[in-house]
């Protein structure tokens, strides 16, 4: 009998696991020789953004013909993009040196136009950058710009300033720590309904809260967190020995932290998951800075 309720209890386990399946696994073959990270996919899914290790540059490569254009090769362009929702803006930010101090701008490129502007001129202040549509909404000086407002949906922007998570909706601004406020925060993101935020507090794991800061889920180890959709999210377990990386997976977890589940192999480094529009693939790059496509389906 005993036998017999543990084939059942494993059983469950395996039906329940299978609630994201891996259909193929492949390489996106770009005529690029590696130095292809921490992509982004479009909202249209039409395009994919990819910057080098370091987050210098920025390039697209376009699903339609398959073909890789640079768009900047500025320093710092290639973390924290921001895509409008028709897939025709992208909002970027450029560091840079001065008089030996660092600075950050934030830039708009239009992909229709491929023309820059210049949307926030260099500073030392907190930056932080959203679309509402395909209007973008700006955090400086830790508000929101009010020129950016003017009708304009207000969406919720998260942001970290000083180690700690930051909530911006309309002329409120939150500090929220879940995690006790002595954590140092990273990687946040709020769900596509709105409802949740998703972020890692450094050493202690990957977590899931509500817009207040409060019902806090763990979910483990799931780093560069992304969400699937309301209810799933993937990320990855990377380890190193504390100078070298050992190895990487992709997994995705539940929001409620109840399931948690690898999909990719020990034969790869997958690292910087990005998730399709319709959630359906998830693109990842190598150490070597390759990029590969997961097919999955959600059960």
């Amino acid at each position: 009998m005993r036998k017999l309720l543990l084939l059942l209890v494993l059983g469950a386990q395996t039906i329940f696991a299978q609630n994201i399946q891996v259909t193929a696994v492949s390489p996106i073959n770009t005529g690029e020789s590696g130095g292809m990270y921490h992509p982004v996919f479009s909202p249209t899914g039409e395009y994919l953004l990819f910057t080098s290790e370091n987050y210098e540059g920025l390039k697209m490569l376009s699903f339609t013909d398959g073909q890789v254009k640079t768009l900047t090769t500025e320093k710092g362009a290639g973390y924290g993009i921001k895509i409008s929702k028709d897939g025709k803006t992208i909002a970027y930010r450029k560091n840079e040196l001065i008089n030996q101090r660092l600075f950050s701008s934030v830039k708009l490129y239009s992909l229709s136009e491929g023309k820059q502007q210049q949307l926030v001129a260099p500073t030392r202040e907190p930056l932080a950058v959203g679309f509402s549509g395909n209007k973008p909404l700006l955090v400086k000086n830790r508000q929101l710009v009010k020129s950016q407002l003017s009708a304009v949906e207000i969406v919720p922007i998260v942001t970290i300033e000083d180690r700690k998570m930051v909530l911006y909706t309309g002329n409120s601004r939150k500090i929220l720590t879940p995690n006790g406020e002595n954590a140092s925060y990273i990687w946040p993101s709020i769900s596509p309904d709105g409802k949740r935020i998703v972020y890692v507090a450094a050493g202690k794991g990957t977590f899931v809260c509500d817009l207040n800061g409060n019902n806090v889920a763990a979910l483990g180890k799931l780093n560069a967190p992304q969400w699937i959709n309301n209810q799933w999210l993937v990320g990855m377990n990377d380890i190193d020995n504390g100078e070298i990386l050992l190895s990487s997976s992709l997994v995705a977890a539940s929001i409620d932290g109840k399931v948690y589940q690898t999909l990719t192999t020990p034969d790869l480094i997958a690292m910087y998951p990005a998730v399709s529009p319709d959630g359906k693939q998830i693109v990842f790059n190598t150490e070597r800075g390759d990029l590969y496509l997961l097919n999955v389906v959600l059960k």
